[in-house]
């Protein structure tokens, strides 16, 4: 079990690494060391050959490659494993009984089937963003659910989790600001947050 670190930096602490978005990455959970590239070469290796863990949640925006291309910069130099996650968000189905039979349920799953799809979009751009020396080593992802509830539940085996900071998603809402928030609140190891390109907040 992924053991919570202790003596928490401020909320905003800046932490060293890729200026990909115009302005430096944020640690708002978790010390700000745990959060710098290059800082300590070879802590990946957390002995018994346990290699780190970094979890990215990647939702089809700008923010989204960012954060995933910053996570990859940062595991080049501890050489932590990279996991990248996409959440297609289940569609709700509302009203009656006979509306449902009627047609509402088949629309539901093939909703579902479409955010599931382009989840597997968000994925294909984010990684093909990253250098092609690199793409191999980063897992890849798409789970239904809460986007909230399963970025939390990847991140209680990590020793990271990177997303992007952002107010808005394009799909689904997944991994907007209130998204991140509600992370930033639960989230029991170290959670960088790195902001979004300048034409994305513009």
């Amino acid at each position: 079990m992924h053991r919570r670190r202790s003596g928490y930096a401020r909320e905003g602490a800046p932490a060293r690494g890729p200026d990909r978005g115009g302005s430096r990455v944020t640690v708002t959970r978790g010390q700000a060391d745990d959060a710098t590239p290059y800082g300590d070469a070879g802590r990946g290796d957390q002995g018994g050959g346990r290699r780190e863990r970094v979890v990215v949640g990647v939702d089809g925006t700008a923010a989204g490659v960012t954060a995933l291309r910053w996570a990859v910069d940062y595991a080049r130099g501890r050489g932590a494993r990279v996991l990248a996650v996409a959440v297609s968000e289940p569609t709700p189905v509302v009203g009656s009984g006979a509306e449902i039979a009627g047609g509402l349920a088949a629309q539901s799953m093939l909703d579902d089937e479409q955010f599931t799809a382009a989840a597997e979009a968000w994925l294909t751009e984010a990684i093909t963003a990253v250098p092609a020396a690199e793409r191999q080593s980063v897992e890849r992802r798409v789970t239904r659910g809460d986007a909230v509830t399963v970025l939390l539940e990847e991140a209680g085996e990590a020793d990271l989790l990177v997303l992007g900071n952002h107010g808005h998603g394009v799909i689904g809402g997944a991994l907007t600001g209130s998204v991140a928030q509600r992370c930033v609140h639960h989230v029991t190891c170290p959670l960088v947050l790195v902001p979004a390109p300048r034409d994305e907040t513009a």
